[in-house]
């Protein structure tokens, strides 16, 4: 890895590691420089503020570990239903793993920081549902399609995570999240054979 490439991955990761525990309006650009062993002057040299950092470390996130499992899927079936199924399971994986770190973009009522970071995760599905609707040949818009099941899905994969964080039985919440991926899989793929 270049030294540019591991230096900017050196501030994503602090940024993230710091939001475990703080909010995102309580962390401060010298904090981030300290856990990355990195001065202001490079921080800035790399970002403009801490949301462009956001920004970049939100869509860099999202594609490393969606994609990673997207492809895994894509190895795993050819079936898009299946396709779709285990492909929203995944997004819902993917933020209850960081639930407490998206949970910490929100700050009295500010919700621009999440914004971005939903944003990023829009992007990442939008592009996705486009390629799975173009190869399974559906005559769909995509970005209509992209809306109706993000929207949706991003307040439901909130509240799974919340059910994860919350309840004694994982496996019960767990089983439910997958019967609700099933049902929406078939749905979405009803509407675009439509």
């Amino acid at each position: 890895m270049r030294d540019t490439a591991k230096t900017a991955k050196e501030f994503e990761k602090a940024l993230f590691k710091l939001l475990e525990s703080k909010n995102y309006h309580d962390i401060t650009v010298n904090e981030i420089c300290t856990l990355s062993n990195k001065t202001k002057m490079t921080f800035y040299h790399y970002h403009k503020d801490k949301d462009a950092l956001l920004a970049v470390a939100s869509i860099n996130l999202i594609n490393a570990e969606y994609n990673k499992e997207y492809y895994k899927i894509l190895r795993k079936t050819s079936d898009v239903e299946e396709i779709e199924y285990l492909a929203l399971i995944a997004t819902y994986e993917l933020v209850a793993k960081h639930y407490g770190q998206i949970t910490n973009l929100i700050y009295k009522g500010e919700t621009l920081p999440l914004e971005i970071f939903k944003r990023a995760l829009f992007n990442n599905y939008s592009k996705y549902m486009t390629e799975m609707i173009n190869s399974a040949g559906y005559d769909v818009p995509s970005d209509y399609m992209s809306i109706f099941c993000f929207e949706g899905l991003y307040e439901t994969c909130l509240y799974y995570a919340e059910q994860l964080k919350n309840k004694k039985d994982e496996e019960k919440v767990r089983e439910d999240m997958r019967k609700v991926c099933r049902l929406l899989a078939k749905a979405v793929m009803a509407i675009a054979k439509k």
